[in-house]
């Protein structure tokens, strides 16, 4: 997504294209795959901000319905609590206030006070960080950035915010997850985290008609019509001196500007930086249908507190929070008529002293698998068509990511110890970059907006 973001954005300032993808389709981890009668969304699944995405169709002069629709969903996500009835949260703010009345009166008044200092801050913060990338120490003077940083104790990490606002278990497991959505920890300063589920619950939650996987293949659907030329089943090998590539296959090609959608570390070798969070997933076909699902499911253990300390300790969870998604509701492709397309994630590290993903993946299978179980999320062997394992080894080898981590380096390695790494190389100036590990950061959105970060880094250098 990030690399068909910069061609399009590249193209509209009238450069000539040409994309190299390693695969047979565009989008990366939000690229469709098809098994025995299923069409599989096994990347990002829960789709927010979608103007970002309208605006990207807007700059090229077009109608993004056209391309892609997005579908608002009423339910944020139902959750099962260990020992409680499960729960729909609505996507909107004021039904879940109502219903936090209902289930967590004395966090009222202080999830009022939250969503009301991000009310007063957001719009001003993403002038700050969602239109440029943060470069060098002045640029946290930017207003916005300030007014944000002002609302909340900078000395104090997440965690200990949370737990100072909030007494309810389900609304502290709610929460504890969201800093590693961008690779962080809970006991980082990490307010940003904050935004994800603002934004949620301010401007929605949604699925886009036909899967996560029409969002890139409109983005290529644009870029062809632009006049963008691609290359598909073509895999980049190194850079060569400062404005070639080599690829796989020997061959090598020059360019006055180069984008990068690999991961930049893993695109210059690097090797000793600690990598930060990754995913563990499993992906299943189902010759019935499962009941209890919602669009988007999460099913919370007894002692989730203790996943959480595990993994911020860099330790596989246990146990772990679940994430189900199944999308045959609203995607006619997604599941034969009957039947169930069900995604389980993890969030997990990528590599550490007592994670052997090789050695331990069934293992750390059956941990998911009795979570699942334990909320009667199970099944017979002899309906389930298939089943797809992706794990950080996984990410690192297909995908490219630095040393599996979706996120690039740990926080304390990244730009002021809290940014994501620039999307410019200062030692290669005709070199940019863009995806999950770069500015303004991991989501679709944010990767989104990283190919046009890329872009107007290099627009910038070619006019000095």
């Amino acid at each position: 997504m990030g690399g068909l973001s910069a061609a399009i954005h590249a193209r509209l300032k009238g450069w000539d294209v040409l994309v190299i993808e390693q695969s047979a389709q565009c989008g990366g981890k939000a690229a469709g795959i098809e098994i025995e009668g299923f069409h599989l969304d096994p990347g990002p699944s829960i789709i927010i901000l979608p103007d970002i995405y309208r605006e990207v169709f807007k700059a090229a002069g077009r109608n993004p319905d056209d391309y892609v629709r997005f579908i608002p969903l009423d339910i944020l996500s139902r959750v099962y609590f260990a020992g409680h009835d499960p729960l729909n949260l609505p996507s909107n703010y004021d039904a879940c206030l109502r219903l936090l009345k209902e289930i967590a009166p004395d966090d009222v008044a202080p999830f009022r006070q939250l969503i009301e200092k991000l009310d007063r801050s957001v719009g001003s913060l993403e002038k700050a960080v969602f239109e440029r990338p943060i470069l060098k120490a002045s640029d946290f003077a930017r207003p916005g950035l300030m007014k944000f940083g002002m609302q909340f104790n900078p000395f104090r990490n997440y965690r200990t915010l949370v737990d100072s606002w909030f007494s309810s278990p389900l609304l502290r497991a709610f929460f504890y997850g969201f800093p590693s959505y961008s690779g962080l920890s809970y006991n980082d300063p990490a307010p940003g985290a904050f935004l994800i589920p603002y934004y949620m619950l301010r401007d929605g939650v949604y699925f886009p008609e036909g899967g996560v996987r029409a969002i890139p293949r409109a983005f290529e659907r644009l870029a062809r019509e632009l006049g963008v030329e691609f290359r598909m089943e073509t895999r980049f090998k190194r850079f060569v001196g400062e404005r070639g590539i080599e690829l796989e296959s020997g061959e090598v090609l020059e360019a006055d500007h180069i984008i990068c959608n690999v991961d930049k570390l893993t695109a210059n070798g690097e090797t000793s930086l600690e990598p930060s969070l990754s995913y563990f997933t499993l992906h299943y076909g189902l010759q019935h249908e499962l009941p209890g699902l919602e669009h988007h499911t999460l099913l919370v253990p007894g002692k989730f507190a203790d996943g959480f300390e595990r993994l911020y300790a860099n330790e596989f969870p246990d146990p772990p929070i679940v994430y189900l998604n199944a999308t045959q509701a609203l995607d006619p492709e997604a599941a034969p008529s009957g039947q169930t397309n069900l995604f389980a994630v993890v969030t997990v590290p990528s590599r550490g002293p007592t994670l052997d993903w090789p050695r331990e993946r069934e293992a750390y299978r059956s941990k998911v698998r009795g979570v699942m179980a334990q909320f009667d999320f199970e099944w017979r062997s002899d309906v389930e068509v298939f089943e797809r394992v992706q794990d950080p080894d996984y990410f690192e080898a297909a995908h490219g990511n630095y040393r599996g981590s979706l996120y690039g380096p740990i926080p304390k390695q990244r730009a002021f110890g809290m940014f994501p790494l620039g999307n410019w190389d200062h030692a290669h100036p005709n070199r940019a970059y863009c995806g999950g590990s770069v500015q303004p950061g991991a989501g679709l959105p944010m990767v989104t907006l990283s190919g046009k970060f890329a872009v107007d880094a290099l627009a910038k250098q070619r006019s000095a």
